[in-house]
């Protein structure tokens, strides 16, 4: 009771008070803003999009529209409410429960009360440990051995793009995890390395010899990290996915895919905990232990067209539940003439995982759990395109 009027008292001495003259910051890669708050003064946040909307009830404001023009805060507006201030943030790369802005509780500099910090960027991500998730099971595709490419990008003497470490590495430790993720499924993967060396000895020759795997299999996919000249680098982040298309062809943004629940936790009783009261399990029969895999048979010519429509399938699955497992900024579905997905005779993909380049998505990137939700994304998207998309052969 003591402490409930305690907050009354403080709420009714914030009434009617003026919130000060917000501050704001340019930082490389994130814009900050920060809000006196008189003592006692309380507040909400609301990720809506493309606005942040910060609640501030019992302070008063004088409305109006401010532009700031950062690549991560375009301006705000201030309005009076009967009872209470709103502050709308208007960020261009957009807000989320999960991302696109951070916040931060300090004591005020001068005086009481204390200072409400909000960062904004499109690098902030969910970098949270990847929740335990159900196991894969094809139902329409079942029964079928699948086989895939997966192309870490790079490796030797060609490092690729260069931040807090080189592509060549980062797309490596993703391909290791994406082929984790599709083995756990049955699908059998053929990675292009699995160490930090280079198909050839020159470029040309390292990407022929990556297309050449494509030969008989079913999918061919490409991880790359990406760079932003030096006068973009604090404003370009998020992840985007390429096939092989017309170059005018408009780039589209699919949805986010939500993660699937995770399976409910099993309890344990204290006999069990020992392994006591326990019937053993019962031995697999023969008849119950699945045949061996087997390669499967060349994958049939497949026309320019097809290829194209399908490759535009995958790409569009794949960005989607990236999109849902990391909450990453969404550039886009985009066509391009790359070698890899140009020259390939089965649906082929090139993905962007983040810009290295990038003050914050670069340090991202060195991030395991981060890793693990991007690896998971575009395991689950190459899965979802299997058995919904690819042709029956």
């Amino acid at each position: 009771m003591r402490r409930l009027l305690i907050s009354l008292l403080l709420l009714a001495a914030a009434q009617g008070q003026s919130l000060p003259p917000l501050r704001i910051g340019d930082h490389p890669g994130f814009a900050r803003v920060v809000l006196d708050l008189p003592k006692g003064a309380s507040y909400s946040l609301e990720p809506l999009g493309a606005v942040l909307r910060v609640n501030l009830p019992g302070l008063r404001v004088s409305p109006g529209l401010q532009f700031v023009n950062q690549p991560e805060l375009s301006g705000y507006v201030l309005e009076q409410h009967e009872d209470k201030a709103v502050l709308l943030l208007l960020t261009p790369q957009g807000v989320t429960p999960r991302s696109g802005y951070r916040t931060l509780v300090l004591p005020a500099l001068e005086g009481e009360g204390e200072r409400l910090v909000i960062d904004l960027s499109g690098a902030f991500v969910d970098k949270s440990p990847l929740p335990p998730l159900p196991s894969f099971r094809f139902v329409k595709a079942s029964g079928r051995r699948f086989s895939v490419v997966v192309d870490p990008g790079h490796g030797g003497f060609d490092p690729g793009a260069v931040g807090p470490v080189a592509e060549k590495w980062v797309t490596l430790e993703l391909a290791l995890r994406v082929r984790r993720f599709l083995e756990e499924a049955g699908v059998e993967v053929v990675l292009s390395r699995e160490g930090d060396t280079a198909l050839g000895p020159d470029k040309r020759t390292d990407l022929a010899r990556r297309v050449a795997l494509a030969e008989g299999r079913h999918l061919f996919v490409s991880i790359h990290a990406n760079a932003a000249p030096p006068a973009r680098a604090d404003g370009w982040c998020g992840l985007e996915v390429y096939y092989y298309g017309p170059p005018e062809a408009r780039p589209f943004f699919p949805p986010p895919a939500p993660l699937p629940p995770s399976p409910p936790t099993l309890a344990v009783g204290p006999l069990e905990l020992f392994g006591q009261g326990r019937e053993e399990p019962a031995q697999p029969s023969a008849e119950d232990i699945p045949p061996p895999p087997h390669l499967p048979a060349p994958t049939p010519a497949m026309d320019a067209p097809r290829r194209q429509e399908l490759s535009r399938l995958l790409a569009s699955r794949v960005l989607s539940h990236m999109l849902g497992s990391t909450a990453a900024l969404n550039r886009g579905v985009r066509s391009a003439e790359f070698y890899v997905i140009r020259y390939t005779t089965v649906p082929a993909i090139l993905v962007e995982v983040g810009y290295l380049t990038h003050p914050l998505e670069g340090m991202n990137l060195l991030d395991p759990n981060y890793l693990d939700r991007l690896a998971y994304g575009i395991a689950r998207g190459v899965l979802e395109y299997l058995e919904n998309d690819h042709p029956l052969e």
